[in-house]
C-alpha cells in the first residue's frame, strides 16, 4: 500500500497548480464566480468536463446550438441556498482530503485520497453533453440507446426544456450512467495529459458510480444533515412555480397562493405542508451537507456501483426505511438519477 501510494504521488503538484487547473481547465469553477450557473447564464464550458456546452438537437442532426436561452425566472428557486464553496470554507483549512494536491476534476469535490465525487446529482445540460458527442465522435443514431426512457410529457417539458438545464436528468439505466462516468473521464483526460505533458508517467482520470459505502461516506448521517425548515417563496419563485412549474403541468395552480411553507433541507416528501411539485428540483437547490455535496438525500435516488438507486427523493417520506430501499426500477422512473466517481490512477 505504501509503494503505491509513492507511486500515486508522482501526479502530487503544488496547491497552485489545483487552482490554476480549477481557473484554466474550467472556467466555469472560477473562483471570481460568485452564483451557480443556470440555463439563461450557464456560463462558457461544461460543470462536468470543462468543455464548451452546447445543447443537442437530434432533429438537426446534432446541430451545435450554445446555450444561451432560457426562461427569465431562474432556476434558482425558493430552495435555493447560495453558493457554497467548501474550497473557501475555514472549517476545512486543516483537512487532510483537502489539502491534498492532486488535480481536481470539475465538479467534484474530494471523499478519499485521489478520490472525487460530483458535487451534485448529474443535470440535463451535462447528459446533452454527452448524447451530443455521441453523434459528433460516434456517428449518427449512435446516441440512441442511451436516451433516457421517459413518458412523453417528462421528455418533451423536462428533458428537452431549455428552462430545466440544470435540473437532474431522469430514468438513467445503470449501463447508460456507466457508460456516461466513463466517457466522462476520457474527455477530462484530454485537458489533463496536457498538463502532464512533461511527466515522466503518466496517470489519468478514470470515471464510474460511487459504491453504496462511498455514497454513504459522502452523504453522512441522515439524524444530521436533513432538518426541518422554513422556505420564504419570493417574487421571483412564485414566478418560476407559475411560468415553468404550473404552466408545464408539474404542480396544481394551488401552489401559487403559498408565501411561505414548511419543509426538509432536502427535497423529500413532506405530508402536511410541503410543496407537490411531480418533479425533481435545481441541482444546487436547498443546503449542501457539511462535507459540500447538494442532494445526496432527497431530490432523486442516485445510482450506486451495485446496481441500485438509494438515497431517497422527492417522492420519498423522511424515514431510514425508505431512503435506504434498494431501488432497482430505473427506466420511466421520475425520480432516479445519479452522479459520477472521478479518481486518478496510473496508466
Amino acid at each position: 500500500m505504501r509503494d503505491q501510494d509513492r507511486t500515486l504521488d508522482a501526479i502530487l503538484y503544488s496547491t497552485l497548480m489545483k487552482y490554476l487547473l480549477l481557473s484554466l481547465f474550467c472556467p466555469i469553477l472560477s473562483f471570481a464566480q460568485d452564483l451557480h450557473p443556470v440555463s439563461f447564464a450557464p456560463s462558457c464550458c461544461s460543470e462536468r468536463t470543462a468543455m464548451p456546452i452546447y445543447t443537442y438537437d437530434p432533429e438537426a442532426s446534432g446541430q451545435m446550438l450554445q446555450v444561451y436561452e432560457a426562461n427569465k425566472h431562474s432556476e434558482k428557486t425558493i430552495f435555493y441556498q447560495g453558493k457554497y464553496d467548501p474550497w473557501k470554507d475555514s472549517e476545512w483549512n486543516d483537512t487532510e482530503l483537502y489539502n491534498q494536491n492532486y488535480i481536481v476534476p470539475p465538479g467534484t469535490l474530494p471523499i478519499a485520497k485521489g478520490k472525487f465525487l460530483d458535487q451534485t446529482e448529474l443535470a440535463n445540460i451535462h447528459f446533452e453533453e454527452f448524447l451530443f458527442f455521441m453523434v459528433k465522435d460516434s456517428g449518427r443514431y449512435q446516441d440512441k440507446p442511451y436516451i433516457p426512457k421517459q413518458e412523453s410529457k417528462y421528455v418533451l417539458n423536462y428533458f428537452k426544456n431549455p428552462e430545466f438545464s440544470f435540473f437532474p436528468v431522469l430514468a438513467v439505466t445503470y449501463e447508460t450512467a456507466e457508460t456516461y462516468c466513463q466517457w466522462r473521464a476520457e474527455k477530462l483526460n484530454i485537458g489533463l495529459q496536457e498538463i502532464l505533458i512533461d511527466e515522466s508517467r503518466k496517470y489519468k482520470f478514470a470515471g464510474r458510480l460511487p459504491t453504496k459505502a462511498e455514497w454513504l461516506k459522502a452523504a453522512g448521517s441522515t439524524t444530521e444533515e436533513i432538518r426541518i425548515m422554513p422556505h420564504e417563496v419570493s417574487k421571483k419563485a412564485s414566478l418560476f412555480i407559475e411560468e415553468d412549474i404550473v404552466k408545464n403541468r408539474f404542480a396544481d395552480e394551488s401552489m401559487l397562493v403559498k408565501a411561505s411553507f414548511i419543509g426538509y433541507n432536502v427535497n423529500l416528501k413532506y405530508e402536511s405542508d410541503g410543496v407537490p411539485i411531480m418533479i425533481p428540483q435545481y441541482i444546487y437547490s436547498f443546503e449542501p451537507n457539511d462535507r459540500g455535496f447538494y442532494n445526496l438525500y432527497g431530490n432523486v435516488k442516485e445510482l450506486v456501483a451495485e446496481g441500485y438507486a438509494i438515497g431517497g427523493s422527492y417522492l420519498t417520506p423522511n424515514t431510514d426505511e425508505a431512503i435506504f430501499e434498494e431501488d432497482d426500477t430505473q427506466a420511466y422512473k421520475t425520480d432516479v438519477g445519479f452522479r459520477c466517481i472521478v479518481e486518478i490512477v496510473e496508466q
